[in-house]
Order: C-alpha cells, then structure tokens, then sequence
C-alpha cells in the first residue's frame, strides 16, 4: 500500500489540509464532501463475498502450480498401501511455457503522430515511454502480471508517480485486488469500483497519515474484526486463522487492514479507509491524456463465466493433472502388488493370506495350486490413458516446436510456421495482455504529460552500447529583458522565455504496440547460408570482410567488436599508406641519383672528345708547321705518318 498510495499525495491531495485539494494552477479549492463509511465498506464486502467460490479456486489453482495436489485423505490412502506421494506435475512446465513465450518475444510502446508535421514529437514520445519501461524494469512486472493472469485469473497494475514525480507501473498482488463483482468484462472497464485491500502494520499506516493516528490506534485497541472473512485470500500471511482477530484486525501484530479504492460518482473518485475510519478521500488525482480525472489501476482477467466468475488458464488443466496423477499412482500399484488365483480346485482349502503373503515377498513361495493371475490388461490400458491425458496437457500448452524441444536442425521458416500455429490455441490469452500493455503505456503518457513539467534529460538506448539523450520541456531563451531592481532601482537583466521545446504537456499523440516474436532461429539459417556461400567461393572470400559478417550476425555485443575492427583496418591502411609514401620518396631519390650519374657519364664522354678533337687539331697543326719548315730548308728523306695513341683512323 505505501508504493501504491503514496503517489496519490504527491498529486491532487494534500495530507494535512483536512481533504483540501489543489489545482494545477496552485491555489486551493473547496474541500470535496466525505464519502459515506458505510458505502465503501459495502462496496469492499460484496467483492469479497460475491467473489468468494471463483477465489477460493484460485487458491486450489495456486496450490497445483506449486506441487500441492493431493488431498490429506489421499496422501493417508497413499501411506497405507505403502506408496510414495509421488506428483509428476505437467502444469508448472505449461504455464511457465507460455510465458516463456512472451520472454523470447518483444514488445515496444510506439507512438504516432496525429498531424504530418508533429513527427518528431511522436518519436520524443516513444522515447518517453521506452525510458519509463526501462527504470520501472516493465518486462519484468508484465511477466509477474501475466502469471496471476494464468493462474488465479486476473492481473492487475497501478501507475501512479513517487515523490520525485517519475512514473511508477507497480504490480497489484491478485490477492490484494478487488473489484466490482458486476464486472463482465474482461479488462474491468465496466467495474465501478477499483481497490487495493492491504494488511499493514499500524505504526506504517500512522507514519502515512499522521493525523489520523489516534484513529488508527483506536482501531487496534478496539479490536474491530468486522466478520471472519469469507476465504484465506484476504487473511494475513502467514495465516493465523483465528488468532488475526477477523477480517479487518490482527491485535497480536498489530496489523490493520487499509483499503484503497476508487469508485465512480460522476467522475473517478479515491479514498483511503479503514474498518472505523476515512483516512484521505479527494477526487482522483490522476488525468488522462485528455485531463479528466482517471482510474490509475489497469486490471485484465484470462476467462470470465456467465456467472461473472473469473478464472485462469490453470482452471482447465487441474483435472487433467488429477487424471495424470491417479493414473500413474494406479500403474505404480499395479506393478507392485501381485494377484493370485486357485488353479487347482483342491487348493482352495489353502489359507488365502498366507498365499496372498507369499505373493507379496520377492523370494515367496506360492503353494501348490496356486498361479499368478496377469493384470497386464489393467497396467497396460492404465500407461494408454496416461499418455493420452499427457498429450492432452501439451495441448494446452506450447508445442514442443515453440519451446525448441524438437527437430532442431529443421528449417527457421519451418519451426516459425509451427510456433505460429501453436500460439493459435493460446491466441485469446496473449491478446488479453497485448491490450492490457497498452493501456498500461497510454496510463504512463497521462501521468507524463500531468506530472512532467520541469525541464530534464532522458537517456534512450536504442542500440547496444550507444545510447543518446534527450531533452525534456527545454527553454528556448530570447533576448534577456532589462528591468529596475523594486529594492535597489538599479536595472537588472530577467531571463526571456519565448516557449519550451519537446514540451510533453502539449504533444498529442496516438499510442500503439509494435509486437515482434521471437526471430532468432531465422536469423541463424540466414547467416549460416550467408557463411555457406562465402566458404564456397574464393571470390566471395576476397569481397566479404569480416567487418560485413559480423554486422549480418546475431552475437551480442557485435557493434563494440565492428568498432575495434574499423579502428584497426583504419590503423593499418594509415600504416600502409606511410609505407607507401616512404617507398614512392624513396625510389624517386633513386631515380635522381641514376639520372645524375648519367649526366656525369655524359659529360666526361663529351670531354674526352673535346680533348680528342684539340689533340686531332693540334697533329696536324704541327704537321703542317713541319712540313712548311722542310720546304723552306730543302728537300728531305720521307718519313711514315704514324697518329698519335688513341687516335687510330682519325
């Protein structure tokens, strides 16, 4: 009751102020007059005696979930035939079955827009709602919901905020719920009332309404029992039976009962109230998207009876389970009892119990005239119907394929048309949750656009390891207006709002589901092909990086690793690309040096024959002066003409 009652005074009501109540606005508005006691204990004791046999069986179904099944009269029968108590209990595999289901899936809250151009607010809406299910854990409150949807019959949940105005969505115990016993349908819309029925401890009841102490403590001395309750459901755990004091009292632990209810006068009402007192009463403090006054408490049944009573998936399978169970204790004592018969007329005179005792002992020793009767008709037919009772259990169930018990390696596409056929059946049963889910998200959005008017950041994980923020009711600032200090005179600047940006108070939007199943064996068949053909040809190996495989598989953490690879495929052709540069400088300084040696080649061949052609020059000039001189002197002896080395045939 204190996580679930506490959010109503942070909201309209304001403890201390005798029931005053304030508007958004602030200021104070007349008190709302008291409901009568009298009603609202009227309202309480018909949905407990009106819905006593449909809560006892939820008991009886609780108990199967949890092994208890037999009967003290059959674990006495049991005992005397020296047999073990022995359940082989096939309804906690099935219900856990079908909720397994709903683990393996996924469901996220999407919003739409109402407008073309209000697009981006519907996305800051979904995020909004994505951020409520992640700090309130919702998939495992929904699970929690959805076994006392299956197993006692109806689920219920409350959204409401705690004192720092964050959305809350807490889980309603199925034995502290009430409601309406008129209800037909389903999802209790058509109830007129709503509750929550709490045992607490006086000092805690006190701490949150302090100034009805005295009248909480007068409840405890004057143990007021109001009744013995009509069944165990609305005792105090652990049961005492008569020691509690009846139905509203507990004196020796100085407990009370407190009920929280809301009731429709017009509009939705709430009050707090025990055996001999209000505690608080206001209109109800929480609004819908719209601003009317709402039920913060969002209830779903599995089945409802014409007869108005309210029953879960467990219902249907108890007497299978007793067939399972008496069947198997039948086959057992077949096989270990042993029937005699008197096969020759004379042995009749034999005393039958000792025969019946010899039959009995391993060792025993049957008296002439006496043979073994076969029961195998009665064991066998017994092991049939056992198997056919086990089989119609699996069928109220998720089939093998679902639950991946069977045929392993088929095809992903294969085991999905059998999953999808197997949640025919059990359609009814997740349909009632989708609905209850949605209006569970579309409570969260009233509470955001009544409660969330300060500016703040939300953090969005729509991918792994990457989250993102988003800004809440941010101010858009203009231009800071100056103004006279009223003390000082002197000017000072005041901040300039001009509006709020991702204002949610003023964001209409429409509030969907988006359902996804369980797609993992599909995505495995795809990536093994996907592995197949890239093993199967170099060409394939040489265009596929591993980078790709990664970013088509379905391991976690998978972004981290392509981010690590990238960086380091980034590294290396950096490193590469030094390399290459390192080697392009350092062949075109080669180049540069074979082209200077060259030129020097060059150069000294064209010296030596410069210095050839001087020397050329130069014979012959002296030829020529000799040759002058020898005319000028006389004829002379002839002489060969013998070129200097290095010049032959110049």
């Amino acid at each position: 009751m204190a996580a679930q009652a506490a959010p109503a005074a942070s909201g309209g009501s304001q403890p201390g102020l005798a029931g005053t109540s304030a508007n958004e606005s602030g200021s104070l508005i007349a008190p709302a007059p008291p409901p009568s006691l009298e009603m609202l204990k009227r309202y309480f004791t018909e949905a407990r005696q009106l819905t006593e046999i449909a809560r006892t069986k939820s008991l009886q179904a609780i108990d199967y979930y949890d092994t208890d099944q037999l009967t003290p009269q059959e674990i006495e029968a049991l005992r005397k035939r020296h047999q073990p108590t022995i359940v082989i209990n096939r309804i906690k595999p099935a219900i856990n079955g079908i909720v397994g289901v709903i683990e393996r899936g996924r469901s996220d809250p999407r919003a739409w827009p109402r407008e073309p151009e209000k697009a981006d607010q519907a996305d800051v809406a979904t995020d909004v709602l994505r951020y409520v299910a992640d700090q309130n854990r919702f998939k495992q409150v929904k699970s929690d919901c959805f076994f006392d949807m299956l197993i006692p019959g109806t689920m219920a949940a409350i959204v409401g905020v705690d004192g720092d105005m964050q959305v809350t969505v807490t889980q309603i115990r199925w034995e502290e719920f009430f409601g309406d016993p008129r209800s037909r349908r389903k999802d209790w819309l058509d109830a007129r009332y709503l509750g929550i029925a709490k045992w607490m401890y006086a000092d805690d009841a006190a701490a949150m309404y302090p100034d009805k102490q005295k009248a909480i403590e007068s409840t405890i001395y004057s143990g007021t029992g109001g009744g013995i309750l009509p069944d165990q459901s609305y005792q105090d755990r652990p049961y005492q039976g008569a020691a509690t004091g009846g139905a509203w009292v507990d004196q020796r632990q100085r407990r009370l009962m407190v009920v929280e209810m809301y009731y429709r006068e017009g509009t939705w009402k709430r009050a707090v109230f025990t055996v001999t007192d209000i505690l608080d009463h206001s209109e109800s403090p929480y609004l819908d998207h719209k601003g009317r006054a709402d039920c913060p408490i969002v209830a779903r049944s599995a089945y409802v009876r014409r007869d108005n009573m309210r029953y879960g998936a467990v219902w249907d399978m108890i007497p299978i389970q007793d067939e399972i169970n008496k069947r198997r204790s039948k086959a057992l004592h077949a096989l270990m009892v042993n029937r005699v018969q008197a096969r020759d007329p004379m042995a009749m005179g034999q005393d039958a119990d000792t025969v019946r005792t010899e039959a009995a002992r391993p060792d025993g020793v049957i008296p002439p005239g006496w043979e073994m009767a076969p029961n195998q008709a009665e064991l066998a037919g017994n092991m049939e119907l056992l198997q056919e009772a086990k089989a119609e259990m699996e069928r109220m169930a998720p089939n093998p394929a679902m639950l991946g018990r069977e045929e392993t390696d088929a095809s992903g596409r294969a085991l999905q048309a059998r999953q999808q056929a197997g949640l025919i059946e059990l359609a009814p049963i997740y349909a009632g949750l989708e609905d209850w889910e949605l209006r569970i998200y579309r409570q969260v959005w009233g509470r955001v656009k009544q409660y969330w008017r300060a500016p703040q950041f939300i953090r969005v994980t729509d991918e792994e390891d990457a989250p993102r923020f988003v800004g809440i009711n941010q101010p858009v600032h203009g231009q800071p207006q100056v103004a006279a200090d009223p003390q000082s005179g002197q000017p000072i600047l005041l901040p300039n709002v001009l509006g709020y940006r991702n204002a949610v108070g003023e964001m209409d939007v429409d509030i969907e589901i988006d359902t996804m199943a369980d797609v993992g064996t599909i995505a495995q068949e795809q990536f093994q092909e996907v592995m197949r053909l890239v093993g199967a040809s170099p060409i394939y190996q040489q265009q596929v990086s591993i980078v790709q495989l990664l970013q088509l598989s379905s391991i976690p953490h998978k972004h981290s690793l392509v981010d690590q690879l990238k960086q380091a495929q980034a590294a290396g052709q950096q490193q590469r690309a030094q390399a290459q540069q390192l080697q392009a400088q350092h062949l075109e300084a080669k180049t540069h040096e074979a082209g200077a040696s060259a030129l020097d080649h060059v150069a000294s061949g064209q010296s030596k024959m410069i210095r050839a052609e001087v020397e050329a020059h130069r014979f012959h000039a002296d030829r020529a002066a000799e040759s002058m001189q020898a005319g000028m002197a006389g004829p002379q002896p002839p002489q060969s003409a013998v070129p200097p080395s290095g010049l032959t045939g110049q």
